[in-house]
């Protein structure tokens, strides 16, 4: 069996006014989003219910208990795991707690909490754990409850130290948990291979007949512990590796270390990354072994130690370990929810098991939930990198095309007001007409709104008449027909909906529409012909005479707008210059700029403005995206 949904009220920022519905695939979960979006309520809602195996015991504090917008904390509090598909031993083994839904066997596990307020002052939680879709089962208790008991693994944890021998060492609990674990703990019969308890106890009494253990064994027992001995009731103490307790004190003289590099023979420290894939790796190993335990991982947060690379191959020995056990190998179907603040890690995850957490709210990415076409998951799980996988994570999105704008927009939006690092705006640069197929991760197949603003700024891609002679046999503007131009601009903006709106730039290009502009003619000249470079000019001479030109050019009436940005552009259109070096220096001019805010805006184009505002609009999302309906299997309300 495995957990298909996660529900909770009044817990954390999940209200009973927007409670959490979190439909959970089999395999592999993640959880992605900008911080305080409510993932690490989501990982912390089974534990509380679930508990956890090791000494990370988790109690509901006051502080759990939801707060209202009027500043009201609530009293009362439900999370709820349900499992479905269980096996036909497992319905057997728990019918006493399942709930007989349609015919289909379902368990719910849930911890219904009170918060009272104590007559001497303070407040103090009384926990209810029931099964029953509404709690009103019996108890978990016995068998059930340490058969669903999660492994959870928390952020920056000393892994090294989980692996370390002593007692109670979370490496022994694995270890003892293992069925290759389970005939160790006897003597071997006669002709059998040594146990691990023979192989100790030889270990044990070659030690102990050691000469140098000996003579100390003896020199503390006759100079010292006789002399502290009453009559009749002698001391004597045995100097050796302690073994000859239960079996459990005897894994706890075990550890699990990562051998040297290849070269090196002596046992080196290693990294913290290092400990916690050797960690992570034990743990998985219990849970695809175990026969006796939900095969349930929670993770938070794993990149905290491990380098980009190692997050990917990380990523990959996931997916491997949630996938599917095929028949007739032994193991389990591993189920992992895990959280990540990580692009890399997003990167490397498959789209479909995706759940992206905005506004205390959950959005799974799986086919069917979103507008993507299967298609377009094969093709984003190709395209989709840690440089554009940083969509997942922000407060509102700008997508574009090429290199100069994901170098200029920046400069732009810093310079009216609106920073995209200050208002959490990620640009994603697709380098191709793909625009759509990421935007259609951010729309819903039901058109629920996302809190979440994206802002698509594709190139019109129409030479005006102006550059006619530059384009040669190419269409410009005056060449198409009507219709035909209307069913352009209805094709760049056919993927409008929800948060997401398409800002088609007005003529060519962003760098065109610029020079097109009378108040960005000279700077946007000025930036092309410093990365053209002029022989013998320094680059004061070259801004110059770049504005003298511009300036000429204006002053001429039979110049149109059109025609001077046509001979701004004709350098970049012919491949003479970089335009990713025109897009850095016109960034560099802008941001020398002393205007205003509102006096930098008049210079641009409008989209360009539109489009930045509302990308920078997260707030007023997310407060129109209260009016919108919440998907079912969603988050209800």
């Amino acid at each position: 069996m495995y957990i298909s949904e996660i529900y909770a009220s009044g817990f954390r920022c999940f209200g009973p006014e927007n409670p959490l519905t979190l439909k959970l695939r089999r395999g592999l979960n993640v959880l992605v989003g900008p911080n305080d979006s409510g993932k690490t309520a989501i990982i912390d809602a089974p534990r509380h219910v679930l508990w956890t195996r090791g000494d990370d015991f988790l109690r509901l504090e006051p502080g759990d208990f939801h707060v209202k917008p009027t500043g009201d904390r609530i009293t009362e509090l439900l999370i709820r795991c349900t499992f479905d598909e269980l096996t036909p031993d497992e319905e057997a083994r728990f019918l006493e707690w399942c709930s007989n839904e349609a015919g289909t066997l379902r368990l719910h596990v849930c911890l219904r909490a009170t918060l009272r307020r104590l007559a001497g002052g303070g407040d103090t939680v009384i926990p209810l754990y029931r099964a029953g879709k509404n709690g009103d089962g019996p108890p978990p208790e016995g068998d059930l409850r340490e058969y669903l008991k999660s492994t959870y693994l928390r952020p920056l944890r000393d892994a090294e130290r989980e692996l370390r021998s002593g007692r109670r060492s979370r490496l022994s609990r694995i270890l003892g948990a293992l069925p290759a674990m389970s005939t160790q703990a006897d003597p071997a019969q006669p002709g059998q291979h040594a146990t691990l308890t023979d192989t100790m106890k030889q270990a044990d009494t070659d030690v102990e007949a050691n000469p140098a253990v000996q003579g100390v064994q003896s020199a503390v027992n006759t100079t010292y512990l006789d002399d502290l001995s009453f009559s009749g009731d002698p001391l004597n103490a045995t100097l050796g590796l302690g073994v000859k307790g239960s079996f459990d004190q005897l894994l706890e003289r075990l550890e699990l270390y990562l051998n040297p590099p290849p070269g090196q023979t002596k046992r080196l420290a290693r990294g913290l990354g290092y400990n916690n894939l050797l960690f992570m790796a034990a743990e998985l190993l219990l849970l695809q072994s175990h026969p006796d335990q939900i095969p349930y991982l929670l993770i938070e947060e794993p990149e905290a130690h491990l380098h980009p690379q190692h997050q990917t191959l990380f990523m990959q020995v996931l997916e491997l370990r949630a996938a599917p056990v095929p028949e007739g190998q032994p193991g389990h179907q591993v189920q992992i929810l895990l959280s990540t603040h990580s692009p890399q890690l997003a990167a490397s995850a498959d789209l479909d098991s995706m759940v992206m957490i905005i506004g205390h709210k959950a959005y799974p990415m799986r086919k069917g939930q979103t507008k993507l076409e299967d298609g377009d998951y094969a093709f984003l799980r190709r395209f989709l990198d840690a440089t554009k996988a940083n969509l997942f994570f922000s407060r509102g999105l700008v997508i574009v095309e090429g290199d100069a704008e994901n170098i200029l927009l920046p400069a732009i939006a810093r310079k009216i007001g609106r920073p995209f690092g200050k208002h959490g705006v990620s640009i994603v640069n697709v380098g191709h007409r793909g625009l759509f197929r990421y935007s259609r991760i951010l729309q819903r197949a039901d058109n629920t709104a996302m809190p979440m603003p994206v802002a698509l700024i594709p190139d019109r891609d129409i030479p005006p008449d102006a550059a006619k002679e530059l384009v040669g046999e190419r269409a410009t503007e005056g060449e198409w027909e009507a219709g035909e131009l209307v069913t352009h601009m209805q094709n760049l903006a056919q993927h409008d909906g929800g948060a997401v709106k398409a800002f088609p730039s007005e003529q060519w290009t962003l760098e065109f529409d610029l020079a097109r502009q009378s108040g960005c003619a000279a700077i946007v000249h000025q930036a092309i012909q410093i990365a053209k470079g002029r022989r013998g000019r320094t680059c004061d001479e070259i801004v110059a005479e770049a504005n003298a030109e511009v300036e000429a050019w204006q002053a001429d009436a039979t110049k149109s707008a059109d025609d001077i940005a046509v001979c701004i552009f004709e350098p970049l259109h012919k491949h003479q210059v970089s335009k990713t070096i025109v897009a850095e220096q016109l960034a560099a001019l802008i941001d020398e700029l002393r205007d205003t805010p509102e006096e930098f805006k008049a210079r641009l184009p409008a989209y360009v403005v539109s489009a930045i505002e509302h990308a920078t609009n997260s707030h007023e999302a997310a407060a129109s995206e209260e009016q919108a309906p919440v998907a079912a299997g969603e988050v209800a309300r």
